[in-house]
């Protein structure tokens, strides 16, 4: 079964407000994107295909496999912080 995934959500800070830069504000899916495409390693067509659509704002159909794979890019990441890891982590455990 498959379960649709957005990361069109804003960063929350520690205030629990949103974060902003220069162009308004910091949106989770635009920190994974390049992580995601940045890869050296994995399924390539996928994780690239993952990426585009995340940049874009596009919604992913993912089946536990695929949530798995990219719970354990996520958690092994050494570029994104824990704020930004835990919120991406709450995303894709959402029900």
């Amino acid at each position: 079964m498959q379960k649709k995934i957005n990361f069109n959500s804003p960063v929350i800070g520690l205030d629990g407000l949103s974060l902003n830069d220069a162009n308004g504000e910091v949106m989770l899916g635009k920190i994974l994107a390049p992580v995601i495409a940045g890869q050296n390693k994995g399924d390539s067509l996928k994780l690239l295909n993952w990426a585009m659509a995340i940049y874009k704002n596009d919604d992913l159909a993912l089946d536990k496999s695929d949530i798995n794979v990219l719970k354990e890019l996520i958690d092994t990441d050494s570029q994104m912080t824990i704020l930004v890891k835990a919120q991406l982590l709450e995303i894709l455990d959402e029900e």
